[in-house]
Parts: C-alpha cells; sequence; structure tokens
C-alpha cells in the first residue's frame, strides 16, 4: 500500500550508483510501515484508487518522454526495496503485464547491511533492475 504522507520523488533516469543509493535511502528512511493494527491503516488502506494511478503513470509518462504506457513499460525493470532491523532488502520483481510487477520465482532478495555505502547500494539496485529486465516468461 501507498502512504499517503510518504515519499513521492520522480529522479531522473541517468543517476550514477552513489546518487540512486543516496535516493533509495531517502526513499527507506521516509518509508513507515502500517499494519491493520495502526491508527492510519484505513486511510493508507483507502488512499490507492484508480484515478491516483492513472495519475501516477501521466507523471511517470511525462518524466521518461513517451506518450502511451506500453512504451513506458517496455524494458522497464522494478526493484522493492525494504529496510527492516538494520538489513536492506533488494528484490528484483518481473514485469506481469499492464502495468504490474511481481515477485520472482525462487530467487531471493538480496540482504545488505543498512550502514552499506551509497555507491554499493546503487550498485546493487542496478544489477537487480538488470534482473527485473530479463524476459522472464508469464
Amino acid at each position: 500500500m501507498l502512504d499517503p504522507d510518504g515519499y513521492d520523488r520522480i529522479h531522473p533516469a541517468d543517476l550514477d550508483d552513489a546518487a540512486l543509493g543516496a535516493a533509495s535511502r531517502e526513499a527507506l528512511l521516509a518509508s513507515r510501515y502500517i499494519a491493520p493494527d495502526h491508527p492510519d491503516w484505513e486511510r493508507v488502506h483507502t488512499f490507492w484508487n484508480h484515478d491516483k494511478g492513472d495519475k501516477l503513470r501521466e507523471r511517470l509518462r511525462a518524466a521518461a518522454s513517451v506518450k502511451t504506457n506500453s512504451a513506458l513499460y517496455k524494458g522497464a525493470g522494478n526493484v522493492g526495496l525494504e529496510l527492516r532491523d538494520g538489513i536492506i532488502a533488494v528484490e528484483p520483481l518481473k514485469y506481469a503485464g499492464r502495468g504490474g510487477f511481481e515477485g520472482i520465482r525462487d530467487l531471493e532478495p538480496t540482504k545488505l547491511p543498512e550502514a552499506i555505502s551509497d555507491e554499493a547500494l546503487g550498485a546493487a539496485i542496478r544489477a537487480a533492475i538488470e534482473i527485473s529486465r530479463a524476459p522472464w516468461k508469464r
């Protein structure tokens, strides 16, 4: 679920490893986990809808200088990041069609210490993006 109070930035696609790692760390540190028993659960649970999805895709198409969703997702990669108990998990996701991504069977996330350098974090994310872009069978 997306947090209405969460991190919302689009960065240039050409960041070097250090800048990619720094931007990712900034997003991780701005994130929070909202469980069903948290006071914000209903607010977060109902935040995302089709209108918000359409607006996000519109912003992403503009940032990528493309006109269609097909062009936006062609060759796209997606990586899930999680920071928990001093460990950063980097998980490549495969494209599942229609703008959606899902986990890759039998592929465990890469676990990194929170204190890893921005450059090394960015390099790990970049490697995971390349795995995500691989031609996975659906």
